[in-house]
């Protein structure tokens, strides 16, 4: 196996150029280290007491449209992250986007802090008010910088234990694209995602109407507009988890 491996981009803050931790040794590390497998991962470089979070992308040697497809919505992810982390939206801090060639395919690691004390939602009392109205603001922050997140959902969201916040992680959906059905969307399935975890219709309306205020949209309007899509979402839902019904 090839063993060319690259920093694409890296975040500084401003022009995501170098990688902050991310120096020519740790490429090296990351070159030659056996524990990143597709999917995802936690890692810590040598000599290093920080925890990062890689996400695996593996592209097959496709050619023409395909390969440039699978190029640009990677790099769409990592640009999605940097412009909602550098805009204050809770976000793990993104560090680096590395890719590496073999053969048969290129992989490309997006990496990024890790949450250490950070649980999803599905694995606390997610009906607290709190919750709540804290994934409603951090929806609302998203959409005005005119992002779609595409699976706003309880299992991707993390609540850190320490500084009593909310994140937003997995942008793999994600798009830049500022337009209503979209953004109903993204609503619809994190209203599909607390009725599935048993959170009263009190706290799901709680939910909309901050949101609601949040965007400047009436609530009438947008619960017009969602509704059609979290039918579409359960019926899906009832086929593909039935257990949940």
């Amino acid at each position: 196996m090839s063993k060319k491996i690259e920093l694409v981009y890296g975040y500084d803050g401003e022009s995501s150029v170098v990688a902050e931790g991310f120096d020519s040794a740790a490429v090296c590390w990351f070159k030659e280290s056996k524990k990143i497998k597709s999917g995802s991962c936690i890692i810590s470089l040598p000599g290093g007491d920080v925890k990062y979070f890689v996400k695996v992308y593996e592209i097959p040697f496709f050619k023409g449209l395909v390969r440039r497809c699978f190029n640009h919505k990677i790099k769409n992810i990592w640009e999605v992250h940097c412009k909602l982390y550098r805009q204050g939206v809770n976000v793990p801090k993104p560090v680096a986007l590395m890719k590496k060639k073999s053969k048969k395919a290129v992989c490309e690691y997006i990496i990024s802090e890790w949450l250490e004390d950070a649980e999803d939602l599905r694995s606390l009392e997610s009906s607290e008010d709190v919750f709540i109205l804290q994934a409603a603001r951090l929806l609302a922050g998203i959409h005005r910088l005119g992002i779609v997140h595409g699976d706003f959902k309880y299992a991707n969201l993390m609540y850190s234990t320490q500084r009593k916040e909310l994140f937003s992680v997995d942008f793999d959906g994600s798009k830049f694209k500022s337009t209503e059905p979209l953004f109903s969307k993204d609503v619809a399935r994190f209203l599909v995602s607390m009725s599935e975890a048993g959170v009263s219709v009190k706290h799901r309306d709680g939910f909309l109407h901050e949101y609601a205020g949040l965007v400047d949209v009436c609530v009438e309007v947008l619960s017009g507009r969602v509704a059609p899509h979290i039918k579409k979402i359960i019926n899906r839902h009832k086929i593909k988890y039935p257990e949940r019904y």
